[in-house]
């Protein structure tokens, strides 16, 4: 072998091993950036038990009912996220949840309970003292399971997210919701492949009858919907472990876009700029034995009640400009938008004489409809200029929240192809160039040497 073409050879060699360590290392970083999605973390439960089973009652009569209904509470309870506990009439007033209840005489019966909730009833005093243990099996059996919930939670374990409608007696109403949200899966159906972490299976519309929501009360009541007689239709998505995804919407707020941007969440980066609230919002009351931990880990690739899994998504969700706290009742806002941007408000300060001696009336415009603090983050933040927002006022047209909404993606587009991405193939791309470069200066160098 020539001695100039052995050194060309060994460099270029040298520097392709170089190039490709220094990948291998960039490329480990983007696939731990880009690892789970919004969807992957909402299996993730940290609480473990975020509901409890409260029995209450006399001091005298508690001992004796605990034997009786601890048993089957056990059983019944067995692998769902509902803990048992007891509380004396006279102690349940000091509890957090029946506080409202001072003053009035001592009751008795059996609650569900969540922080932040009013306490749903389960069992009336006459129930709590049944000595038939099948009656009280069946009355706790209600907390963890029905049939519709059933229903969403075997689709949660392969789906992309559930629409959950909610009806009323307006048929008319009913039907325009539902219309709604299998056009909003239909819609994202085709984006899904297009995602970070793609899903096989598309969002599954499941929905309530006006018939059935007593019976579906305990799903309800734990999602933060109206589960008595509600007067207009409701609708929630649920991503993961029966978790809400976004706020619950209702009435006219139920349009085909809106839905769609809340879905369009799901499919997100879990490392991108996303208040993190939404990656953990409330969970539906609900079993989940070890074969629904087992689809999961078959369709997700990991298994989300691993405790290095759940360390990780702790890590990620105790940082970035929105965090919260895991234990927490700190509720999700009711603005999507400011949600979907992960936006936040803070109290600014200001000298008086300051603001006195700047402010100098202007003369408004006859035509002008709206000043520029009226416009939006929103719009800024969206590359929108305050002319632009003021020449929409000025044409007297309101914004639309029905089909002519935003393209549900437009929020988080970026959020697809993340900065730590581009940024990675930049520099590959640099190497790459930086390698042939010098291969073939090396090259020349050496044939104009001969």
């Amino acid at each position: 072998m020539h001695p100039e073409f052995y050194l060309f050879f060994s460099k270029i060699v040298r520097a392709t091993v170089f190039s490709m360590c220094v990948a291998s290392v960039l490329l480990g970083h983007l696939a731990h950036a880009c690892k789970y999605s919004v969807r992957d973390v909402a299996f993730v439960d940290l609480t473990q038990e975020s509901y409890a089973f409260l029995t209450i009652s006399s001091g005298s009569d508690l001992d004796t009912i605990k034997a009786r209904i601890q048993p089957v509470a056990t059983a019944v309870f067995l692998d769902s996220n509902i803990r048992t506990g007891w509380l004396s009439s006279e102690d349940a007033v000091n509890h957090p949840g029946f506080q409202s209840n001072q003053g009035r005489s001592l009751f008795t019966g059996a609650f569900l309970y969540r922080d932040g909730l009013k306490p749903l009833p389960l069992m009336i005093p006459d129930e709590v003292n049944d000595v038939d243990t099948n009656r009280s099996w069946s009355r706790m059996e209600r907390a963890v399971h029905s049939p519709i919930r059933q229903q969403a939670v075997e689709h949660l374990l392969s789906a992309y997210a559930v629409i959950l409608v909610v009806e009323t007696k307006d048929v008319q109403e009913n039907a325009r919701v539902r219309l709604a949200a299998q056009s909003a899966a239909a819609t994202l159906a085709k984006m899904i492949p297009e995602m970070p972490k793609p899903v096989d299976v598309p969002p599954q519309v499941v929905v309530v009858p006006y018939d059935m929501i007593q019976a579906e009360e305990a799903m309800l009541w734990g999602l933060e919907m109206t589960h008595l007689k509600p007067d207009k239709p409701q609708v929630a998505v649920l991503i993961g472990r029966g978790r809400r995804l976004g706020p619950t919407l209702k009435g006219d707020e139920i349009t085909a876009g809106r839905l769609q941007q809340i879905l369009a969440v799901a499919g997100q980066d879990c490392e991108c700029d996303l208040d993190r609230s939404w990656m953990q919002g409330p969970m539906i009351p609900l079993r989940w034995g070890p074969e629904r931990q087992q689809s999961a880990y078959n369709n997700l690739g990991f298994d989300p009640d691993n405790p290095l899994v759940k360390a990780e998504i702790s890590r990620i969700l105790a940082r970035g400009k929105n965090p919260i706290r895991v234990n927490g009742t700190d509720s999700i806002g009711s603005d999507l938008d400011m949600l979907l941007l992960g936006y936040s408000e803070e109290v600014l300060s200001f000298d008086e004489s300051t603001i006195e001696s700047s402010l100098t009336p202007a003369e408004p415009d006859a035509t002008e409809t709206t000043t520029s603090s009226d416009v939006s983050p929103i719009a800024e933040s969206k590359g929108m200029d305050k002319k632009t927002v003021s020449g929409i006022s000025k044409t007297g047209e309101s914004r639309d929240t029905s089909s002519t909404e935003t393209h549900p993606l437009s929020v988080a587009a970026d959020e697809q192809t993340p900065s730590s991405t581009r940024s990675v193939l930049l520099m590959l791309s640099g190497f790459c160039i930086f390698a042939i470069v010098g291969g073939l200066a090396v090259l020349i160098t050496g044939r104009s040497r001969k």
